[in-house]
């Protein structure tokens, strides 16, 4: 489950932002489905049945998923 599923747009903000600071400089690991938390990657990596179907700076993986209308390039969650 999304740690941040039962969070309201508020706290999930207030997260983000504490989860920016804290990882400053910093390696960070992030598993989600949720498109607001890609705003703390630099990186992704796109998983599909346990097995690795893209990988690459965040707006390139992201932009070659809109092409090919994966839900990895769903629109950006409004808060």
């Amino acid at each position: 489950e999304e740690p941040t599923a039962a969070m309201d747009p508020t706290a999930e903000r207030q997260l983000l932002a504490q989860l920016k600071f804290a990882t400053q400089g910093k390696a960070l690991v992030l598993i989600t489905h949720k498109p607001s938390m890609l705003e703390l990657v630099d990186k992704v990596i796109v998983l599909d049945r346990g097995k690795i179907v893209a990988q690459g700076p965040k707006d390139e993986v992201m932009r070659v998923a809109a092409v090919a209308g994966a839900p990895a390039a769903a629109p950006k969650e409004q808060s």
